[in-house]
């Protein structure tokens, strides 16, 4: 009973202490703290809509227009001006021999978070006079952000353009200052920074059980910020797929990245380690297959169908088509559509010798005089000749198709093309067209795909230890 008693003198002390700054601020008079609880004022807390219904019309902190800001200023500058106060006190003591040091000056500094700004009186200490203090004097701080504060503009800006994040957190931060685009910019991508100086930094091991089984990786262009440079340039984006259905991002500018090799390691390694039975699906770009025998060569390399499929179809739809029936022979024409069956048959299964000869059939026929000079010759010949040297180059990445299908293994990048829409496309591309630095483009990446993995909270809990690494909703929105 004497604690419960305790616990209620403390909380009413409490409630008067915050109506007392409520009074000295003019957000409420003495007349409303006075009302018993639950009763209703007379200054249009209670009202009614355009049916006649009662409404609350200010009930509530929301209550109290344009008093708000000032009392959660107030309420901030109290609270952090407190807490710095006593963290300045705890450090002021000299690292190597213990003396408190005399205050020299004051500088003023601004700290930022995500209740608005305070403004603070930063003491400078006189160099202490032991042999070691050149070494273990503390630096004074450069960057007054809230940690807070830059993880919520990161997250923001990974799915949103930069001055539309600037535009939310305007509107529904309590203290809408200070968020201009350019700010915004320039500390997620500085968060980016960071994120890939531990790529080299760190070479943390997982303790992830599973293993990974499928590593899809495709490219997208974006538009370039100089067209004198080049009308866009290319990002690498791809997704790492473990057996027990954890994934990984990974997205990268191919120009400017000198580390591709390490990301993709870091990725596999992240969720336990590549598997003995890995695959690896590309769209046959050459630069990929490099990246993919340099970093994990024991992989077995599958050349994705859909790619593969697209060219055989573009190939049939000029045999078949209305110009061919009309310039080539009957017989000629009905011979190429059935070899065309034959080839795409035989790549189903995985006998890409078979569809190669088919091919050098196919060209032998278009060879002849008797059609020879025909515009749909040409492109016919044109077309199977580039078909049959995607086939020879890619001859040792042709599987089964038919018998994984069956199996209900993958035959397809389907869920690369999703890795490149989510993580290209949606923020740089399709539904926001805008002009990229390369550098820019690659340092803001690796914070979408942080974003993505649901990873970003985790890293700021590493980097800022006691910082709260919750799930956030901004992961599904992205």
């Amino acid at each position: 009973m004497t604690e419960v008693a305790a616990d209620t003198r403390e909380h009413d002390a409490a409630r008067q202490r915050l109506g007392q700054h409520l009074v000295d601020e003019g957000a409420v008079g003495r007349r409303q703290l006075r009302q018993r609880p639950g009763k209703i004022g007379r200054d249009g807390e209670l009202g009614r809509d355009e049916t006649g219904e009662l409404v609350f019309q200010r009930l509530g902190i929301e209550g109290l227009p344009g008093h708000l800001d000032r009392v959660l200023t107030r309420l901030q500058r109290e609270i952090v001006t407190t807490q710095f106060e006593s963290i300045a006190h705890e450090r002021r003591p000299c690292a190597c021999c213990g003396v408190m040091p005399s205050i020299k000056d004051y500088q003023r500094m601004r700290f930022r978070s995500l209740f608005g700004d305070v403004e603070l009186r930063v003491p400078r200490y006189t160099k202490c006079g032991c042999t070691d203090a050149g070494t273990g004097q503390r630096k004074p701080q450069r960057r007054w952000v809230s940690a807070e504060l830059e993880c919520v503009q990161s997250e923001l800006a990974a799915s949103l353009s930069y001055e539309h994040t600037a535009q939310v957190l305007r509107r529904l931060l309590p203290i809408g200052r200070g968020h201009s685009d350019s700010t915004v910019r320039a500390r997620t991508l500085r968060v980016g920074q960071r994120l890939e100086a531990e790529l080299t930094a760190t070479n943390t091991p997982s303790a992830h059980a599973s293993s990974v089984t499928t590593i899809g990786l495709d490219g997208g262009y974006v538009r370039h910020c100089d067209a004198e440079l080049g009308h866009n340039f290319e990002i690498i984006a791809g997704r790492v797929l473990a057996e027990d259905g954890l994934q990984r991002s990974v997205g990268f500018v191919r120009s400017v990245d000198e580390h591709s090799r390490t990301r993709v390691q870091h990725a596999v390694a992240a969720l336990g380690g590549a598997d003995k039975d890995l695959r690896v699906f590309t769209d046959r770009d050459g630069a990929l297959r490099d990246l993919q025998l340099s970093v994990l060569p024991e992989a077995t390399h599958v050349l994705d169908w859909y790619h593969l499929t697209r060219r055989l179809t573009v190939l049939a739809s000029v045999i078949n088509g209305k110009e061919a029936a009309e310039k080539l022979p009957a017989r000629d024409q009905d011979r190429l559509s059935e070899w065309m069956d034959s080839a795409k048959w035989r790549l189903w299964h995985g006998r890409a010798a078979g569809a190669i000869t088919r091919l050098q059939s196919m060209l032998v026929v278009m060879a002849r005089h008797s059609v020879l000079g025909e515009a749909v010759v040409k492109r016919l010949t044109k077309l199977t000749t580039e078909l049959l040297r995607y086939l020879q180059n890619n001859a040792d990445s042709i599987p089964d198709y038919a018998r994984r299908y069956r199996a209900g293994e993958r035959i397809s990048t389907s869920f690369v093309e999703s890795a490149v829409n989510q993580i290209i496309d949606k923020r740089m591309s399709k539904s926001q067209q805008m002009r990229w630095s390369p550098q820019g483009a690659h340092l803001l990446l690796q914070v979408r795909t942080s974003v993505l993995d649901g990873r970003l909270r985790e890293d700021f809990a590493r980097w800022y230890p006691g910082f709260a690494a919750n799930e956030s909703a901004l992961q599904e929105c992205a």
